[in-house]
């Protein structure tokens, strides 16, 4: 069994917008598994400065972006700041609502340290389990469990990786971000595994479903459907395009994939969920801009 590498060689990134308290904790649970915890805050604006002071003063760096650039911007600016400490060979990217327990970073490095005894190069190295679901993988490699396209948040990639396949695409914004930059990397030959840990992250919010405004019941109580804030609409959509544009020759199945699992999602919370109509003038636009090839931050009307 090979050694993993040290926690010292681990810096954390963590991107944050308009925090709440609970990312305090957060960070300090991250200041115990790594060498250097990076704070990058998106433009929150006025009003975070104590919740910024705290996570100070237990032991991470703040920087502050002048104003919201979207999660690719942020992380770009906190990896590079994660560069210039000699000796990090991993970064582990983090949303602000993301609980990583005890001994979780030390778990992606022992995945990380088992694949490359294996003759496998890991760019990127993903949990097993988030939330207590497992997550999906794409079959095996010389006995390494391969991840599908991981989420962002808890996902340790190795420096070698990210020194050859590049930073995050900022004109996305957000949504997405994490799924190119994965196909990017396995593109470039930087495959992604699953190494035995897991964590808990929201993966957006579970509301009543209602038909004509009357509950759905199901024998265990009401129907709750997960459904996004109605702007995240635009992006999912307009990025869907827009990823599904540089990558249609390479990966087919997976545009096909994805673009059907967006669909059937918006067909389900438009039935099911209140902000019908917000919602689908959000992904309207979205495609629409997503055709125009238009990115960044969305315009305001």
């Amino acid at each position: 069994m090979a050694d993993p590498a040290p926690l010292s060689q681990v810096a954390c990134v963590v991107t944050a917008y308009r925090p709440s308290a609970e990312l305090i904790a957060n960070v300090q649970a991250l200041v115990a598994q790594s060498g250097r915890v990076i704070v990058v805050d998106d433009g929150s604006g006025p009003g975070y400065e104590q919740i910024l002071g705290k996570v100070a003063e237990i032991g991470a760096e703040v920087e502050r972006l002048a104003t919201n650039s979207g999660i690719g911007a942020a992380l770009n600016r906190g990896l590079e700041r994660a560069r210039q400490t000699p000796g990090i060979g991993y970064i582990v990217t983090v949303d602000q609502d993301s609980v990583l327990p005890p001994g979780y970073v030390q778990s992606l490095l022992a995945g990380e340290a088992a694949a490359r005894l294996r003759g496998l190069a890991p760019g990127l190295i993903g949990p097993a389990r988030i939330h207590g679901n497992p997550v999906m993988s794409s079959g095996t490699r010389n006995g390494v469990v391969l991840g599908r396209e991981p989420i962002q948040s808890g996902l340790m990639i190795t420096m070698q990786a990210l020194e050859h396949v590049g930073a995050f695409q900022e004109e996305l914004f957000i949504d997405l971000v994490d799924t190119e930059f994965y196909l990017r990397a396995t593109d470039a030959g930087w495959p992604t595994i699953l190494a035995d840990a897991e964590f808990d992250h929201s993966l957006g919010t579970f509301v009543e479903a209602r038909v004509f405004g009357l509950p759905v019941m199901l024998p265990a109580g009401p129907l709750r459907v997960r459904t996004a804030a109605s702007w995240r609409y635009y992006y999912i959509f307009r990025n869907r395009i827009l990823v599904s544009r540089q990558y249609a020759k390479r990966h087919p199945v997976w545009i096909a994939t994805g673009l059907w699992a967006d669909l059937r999602h918006l067909a389900w919370v438009t039935t099911l969920a209140p902000g019908r109509s917000s919602r689908l003038a959000a992904a309207a636009t979205g495609v629409r801009d997503g055709i125009l090839g238009r990115s960044g931050k969305k315009p305001r009307p």
